[in-house]
């Protein structure tokens, strides 16, 4: 398993990068040549169906440089993302904590993730140098709408022009009855540290990704994001590799709740899709196949390994 931006590796796929599927037909170096990539899973439908060929209903078009390696019957829906208001618990705060991923980059990133989804060199850590929230989070995102009234308030959500983790968050809060304006009189939606010059006026900061939201949220990236709207799978099993969770795998022991689906129903389901590819090992694409289309549904360990992991 590769694990990278997915948006990322979909060029990769696409251009014969060194994380792509392997061609004997293309100018890729089969023997000794790039990393085998028999499936590709995304939180993104439209990076899946970039990789279909357009003839298979995809929007991919092979030429010179581009490969069009997915296998338009494999396409699947694979696991219901969830969304999760998130705040630090004030019990994971302070330098004996250990490392803080968030503390990498600007704008804050989150568990290790840098723009390439490459890692930042630090190591995972439930530390958080933000306070908890003074006299508790908000556990439903009705209560999210009321508290980001109070002046100060903000919240940290993924930008919903570019993940679908975004784009619920969005809906979750304009169907709670929060008013989301981007631009002229009244603007209360501001992108990464823009929204940390705009003072008061920002309720809404915008991370480039769901994995640079808990950064916001940990780092008190300007002072007040106090809360974050973030993915459960972001915040579930997680393998820890500092402060005296290190070793352990387990939920994120900072505060958060599980947002209802309901709460977004405008938006629909947080659907991640899967698809296999043709040139990687022999017979992958097939087995793929079989499994999106014929087990994954109803494979109890592959659902009850899928909760586990916040899908």
């Amino acid at each position: 398993m590769r694990g990278i931006t997915s948006g990322n590796l979909r060029q990769q796929l696409k251009s014969a990068g060194p994380y792509t599927t392997c061609n004997p037909s293309s100018s890729n170096n089969c023997v000794d040549g790039p990393l085998h990539i028999d499936a590709f899973l995304s939180a993104d439908a439209t990076n899946v169906d970039a990789v279909i060929p357009t003839i298979d209903g995809g929007t991919c078009t092979a030429s010179a440089s581009v490969e069009c390696n997915g296998t338009a019957s494999s396409r699947h829906a694979v696991a219901i993302g969830h969304l999760a208001i998130y705040s630090c618990s004030g019990s994971w705060s302070g330098s004996t904590k250990g490392d803080d991923p968030s503390n990498g980059a600007t704008p804050p990133l989150a568990f290790g993730a840098d723009a390439n989804g490459s890692g930042n060199g630090k190591a995972q850590s439930p530390r958080c140098d933000a306070a908890a929230v003074s006299g508790g989070a908000p556990t439903t995102m009705s209560g999210v709408v009321s508290w980001l009234a109070t002046s100060g308030h903000r919240i940290a959500v993924a930008d919903p022009a570019s993940a679908p983790f975004g784009a619920a968050s969005k809906q979750a809060l304009i169907q709670n009855g929060f008013s989301w304006v981007t631009s002229g009189v009244g603007q209360n939606v501001f992108t990464g540290s823009a929204c940390d010059s705009a003072g008061t006026a920002c309720k809404v900061r915008l991370e480039s990704g769901i994995s640079q939201v808990r950064g916001a949220v940990t780092a008190n990236a300007g002072g007040n994001t106090q809360l974050g709207l973030v993915a459960k799978s972001n915040i579930m099993h997680v393998s820890w590799t500092s402060s005296s969770l290190n070793g352990t795998t387990g939920n994120d022991p900072n505060t958060w709740t599980d947002v209802d689906s309901s709460d977004y129903s405008g938006y629909g389901e947080i659907e991640q899709y899967g698809v296999a590819l043709t040139g990687g090992n022999a017979g992958a694409a097939a087995a793929w196949d079989d499994l999106f289309n014929n087990k994954w549904d109803v494979n109890s360990t592959i659902q009850s390994t899928l909760a586990a992991y916040g899908y």
